[in-house]
């Protein structure tokens, strides 16, 4: 007999995949823009209001999925393997 998966912890799970690839998708987006225009030490010295939004969008990414999977993701696979 297998136990049968509680409802809440898959929907946890679901939710926190989902919202870690939101994060994906906008990162995937901003390196792409990124690779368009090499970054050197010249260009960061002079990066323009887009760039540095640019910028500003990778690393909040970048944070916000690194605090999502340890906060969300990796406590709603332990849940659903339990």
């Amino acid at each position: 007999m297998t136990a049968r998966p509680d409802p809440a912890a898959r929907l946890a799970l679901e939710q926190a995949c989902y919202l870690c690839g939101t994060h994906h998708d906008a990162l995937q987006e901003a390196l792409a823009d990124l690779r368009r225009q090499p970054l050197d030490l010249v260009r960061l010295g002079r990066l323009d209001k887009a760039d540095r939004r640019l910028l500003d969008q990778f690393a909040y990414r970048y944070t916000r999925l690194q605090d999502d999977m340890g906060a969300r993701l990796m406590p709603a696979l332990l849940a659903g393997l339990g």
